[in-house]
């Protein structure tokens, strides 16, 4: 047995305790004695019909008036012979009625003459709950009764002892409580339970409630307590119109659950004109006469009745489509209750009790119907937020409850977490609907193999038992029991990437990628359970190296990443707060030696960190999305520089490297161009450097970008030519107007023959395309001849000068500039006077 059917039946039992409890305190009116005597309709005052009572009493045509009923505007006499009563001490008489417009009590000695007159001030709240009369001792021998209503309606008259009326008083005021204490005790319970979900089905029970207690209240007399006029004129009415208006409420929660649940087609919807034009027409009967006001409540009941069946039958018909009974139940219950309440006004008493049984019946059950909804749906909350909506495997949260009990136990335990990179693959090209499916079947299929392995029960319970967890979109973890053995994670390792081979298939579309596995132990790498979680997602972050299939947790890949973590969130404030520098490093022609040019490297001093190198912080900035703020940086800074650096020399080229992530950004082309406007600058004094790798990606774009960049007028260059695996053919396509020879083939040229080779290569390759060829870390004039007998244009490293600082680099470009032009000066005399000796 399921877990909802246990609470099902947990319920009905509450159910059957609480009825049965109120019908244990709810004694039908069996103490009362039942009276005969005489009625004589008449509307004239006492004294006027008082000879025909005299004449009527004389008959022996008595009749039953423990349940009379009287026709609208009739007055009637009903007449009682305390004397032929078989019991004694009779000492009250009652008629069961608190709602009639006039009702008066008499008492007659033997000669038909009127005694003291009836006064029943010191009762008069007990009289608006049963009306009465107390009986003189030993005189009165005639008990007269005189009734009046403005609507038919009906009595019940009963003669009884002290004792067994204030009993009787006592039972109607209990009934009375307790079901008004459990109306407002359902009130509130509804009251709350809309509070919490603002669901429409609570919505409708309160107005149902609601009704039901204001009917309940004004049918037990309630208005009377208040002195209003109209109370024993409206009463019927009042309480008619409540009873139609709760049927109205079912109804219409009716129609808005088959709305709700897409069981209503465009001819069906006219179910809702059909029951809105009933509830309208018993409404407007309430302003009608009883009569009317049941042959229409009746006739509604009986067509919705139809239309109900009707839907009752389709929902049989249509297998489909889901079948609520309860509903239907619903509205039966409600039906027979206001079929019992008219049934009330024909047979008054004496089915009393059955409508209140039923009132408190459909209250209870209605109400306890919602909390077990109410109580499933949190159910299905709490499922929800310890499983993964997708595959119904555990999740994050049930993965780390499971721990914390690992870890209270002290149990050694490890946590494998791995991450099948197929996955990311498949949804993109298959979707979720048919991955999640594939999903649960490899994931059944990878339970069965750890089943025999020493495995955590992450869920355990009557329906089934898992062992994997998903903790995000692509990340699964399984938790193996006892002390850290390699070659127990080998074993699962094994297991892990046996499964996943098989890979993903759909439509004939074939996906197989690796799986990536990390390991944390405790308590060796973590003392709490959200701390292993943590290092091992930590280990699952590590690139694999060198073909390994898995990582353990290490201390050193943590401390590494977490400094670029703290790169990354000082790398934004660096940019703001003006922490980053330029440095220029000079590019001199090799045959010359005038200045070509320098080219802007990057530099980050920061106060905390100390000096942060390129190498780390570019791709940290590229990873974490902050290159393009970087390079706007850069690009704005060296702009400013260069404007006034062509102060000094007019043809200084100031070469700007371009990270490929900012390469194919439409708005970067855009700056230039505002920017060169702006300080008036030469576009063809702007170099861009792109690194060999960076013109590698993606291809076509590649070449876009760069024709863009060439309509600004600006040049390009290729970075650490020789690295990469650029072809003839691409740098003939590409068409750069500058090839950087990488340093690593310059520093060692006087030595390494390969070197020399790869230097003069490059160099006759970018003669033949037409383009500067400038070497990079000349750090020895034997390295810079070498180079300048290859061919090689332009150079710069430390045999020429370090990068330097803005203002360093000026008073290194001032001081070069003179030296320079003091040798050609030197230069031309030599010339001339070695003419004019040739002369």
């Amino acid at each position: 047995m399921d877990q909802a059917s246990i609470l099902a039946r947990t319920y009905c039992i509450k159910i059957l305790l609480i009825l049965f409890s109120i019908t244990a305190t709810t004694p039908l009116l069996a103490d009362e004695v039942i009276s005969s005597g005489w009625i004589v309709p008449a509307n004239t005052p006492f004294q006027t019909t008082k000879p025909l009572l005299e004449q009527v009493v004389a008959t022996d045509s008595k009749t039953d008036l423990s349940h009379v009923r009287i026709k609208a505007e009739q007055g009637y006499w009903f007449i009682i012979d305390l004397d032929k009563q078989s019991q004694s001490k009779i000492e009250v008489i009652y008629a069961d009625n608190s709602h009639l417009a006039q009702l008066d009590f008499y008492t007659l000695d033997e000669n038909f003459n009127p005694l003291v007159e009836v006064n029943n001030d010191a009762y008069r709240y007990v009289n608006k709950v049963l009306p009465h009369a107390l009986l003189p001792e030993d005189e009165a021998r005639w008990a007269v009764i005189y009734a009046r209503h403005s609507e038919d309606d009906r009595l019940s008259i009963g003669l009884a002892t002290g004792n067994e009326f204030a009993n009787l008083i006592n039972k109607k005021l209990r009934n009375f409580f307790l079901i008004t204490g459990l109306l407002l005790l359902c009130l509130a319970v509804v009251g709350t339970v809309y509070g919490l979900s603002h669901q429409a089905k609570s919505l409708y029970l309160l107005a149902y409630l609601m009704c039901v207690l204001s009917e309940f209240l004004i049918a037990k007399g309630v208005l009377n307590y208040f002195n209003i006029e109209f109370a024993s004129l409206w009463y019927t009415k009042l309480q008619f119109s409540f009873q139609v208006i709760a049927l109205g409420v079912v109804n219409f929660y009716f129609i808005h659950y088959l709305q709700s649940q897409n069981l209503l087609n465009a001819r069906q919807d006219k179910l809702t004109v059909y029951i809105s034009l009933f509830c309208v027409a018993a409404l407007f009967s309430c302003f009608m006469k009883q009569s009317v006001q049941f042959a229409v409540v009746t006739v509604c009941l009986g067509s919705m009745l139809v239309v109900m069946s009707y839907l009752f039958f389709y929902w049989l018909s249509n297998t489909k489509k889901a079948m609520q009974f309860k509903f239907v139940l619903v509205w039966f219950a409600v039906a027979l209750q206001t079929l019992c309440w008219q049934a009330t006004l024909v047979a008054g008493a004496q089915i009393q009790q059955l409508n209140d049984m039923l009132l408190v019946l459909n209250v209870i059950t209605f109400v306890m119907l919602l909390l077990i909804h109410e109580r499933k749906c949190v159910m299905q909350y709490s499922y929800s937020l310890t499983h993964d909506d997708d595959t119904k495997l555990p999740n994050k949260q049930l993965l780390i409850e499971r721990l914390d009990s690992q870890v209270k136990l002290s149990t050694e335990h490890s946590l494998l977490l791995f991450r099948p990179a197929v996955l990311i693959n498949a949804r993109a090209n298959f979707g979720y609907e048919h991955v999640n499916e594939q999903i649960k079947l490899t994931m059944g299929k990878l339970a069965q193999q750890l089943a025999s392995m020493n495995v955590l029960c992450v869920e355990a319970n009557h329906q089934h038992s898992r062992c994997i967890a998903r903790l995000d979109d692509s990340t699964y973890g399984v938790v193996i029991v006892g002390k850290l053995e390699l070659s127990q994670v080998e074993q699962f390792v094994c297991v892990i990437n046996s499964v996943f081979a098989e890979g993903l298939t759909h439509q004939r579309i074939h996906l197989i990628d690796k799986v990536e596995i990390g390991v944390a132990n405790y308590p060796l790498h973590a003392s709490t359970s959200l701390q292993l979680v943590q290092r091992g997602l930590q280990a699952l972050a590590v690139k694999p190296l060198h073909g390994e299939r898995w990582h353990m947790f290490n201390i050193e890949n943590v401390t590494l990443s977490q400094r670029r973590i703290a790169i990354a969130s000082a790398l934004k404030e660096a940019i703001e707060c003006d922490q980053l520098s330029l440095f220029f490093q000079p590019q001199i022609y090799l045959n010359t030696g005038k200045v070509y040019g320098a080219e802007a490297l990057l530099r980050w001093e920061h106060p905390q960190l100390g000096n942060v190198p390129p190498d780390l912080f570019i791709p940290i900035a590229e990873s974490s999305g902050i290159i393009s703020d970087l390079t706007e940086w850069v690009i704005t800074q060296a702009l400013q520089y260069q404007k006034k650096m062509i102060v000094l020399l007019p043809e200084h080229i100031v070469s700007i490297n371009i990270s490929a992530k900012d390469l194919l950004r439409k708005d970067l082309p855009v700056l230039f161009i505002t920017l060169l406007n702006e300080h008036q600058l030469n576009p063809a004094n702007v170099m861009l450097e792109l690194t060999e790798s960076a013109t590698l990606f993606e291809g076509v774009d590649i070449k876009n970008a760069l024709n863009d960049y060439r309509l600004i007028g600006v040049k390009i260059a290729i970075d650490d030519f020789g690295t990469g695996y650029s072809s003839l053919a691409y740098l003939s396509k590409m068409g750069f107007d500058e090839i950087k020879i990488d340093k690593q083939f310059v520093m060692n040229i006087e030595y390494s023959k390969n070197d020399q080779t790869i230097c003069r290569a490059t160099c006759d390759i970018a003669k033949s395309l037409g383009s500067y060829v400038v070497a990079e870390g000349i750090e020895d004039s034997q390295s810079m001849a070498k180079l300048q007998s290859y061919g090689c244009e332009v150079g710069q490293g430390y045999f020429f000068s370090r990068p330097l600082p803005f203002d360093d680099y000026m008073q290194w470009l001032e001081e070069n500039l003179e030296t320079t032009t003091v040798f050609v000066n030197d230069l031309e005399k030599v010339v001339d006077l070695i003419g004019k000796n040739n002369y």
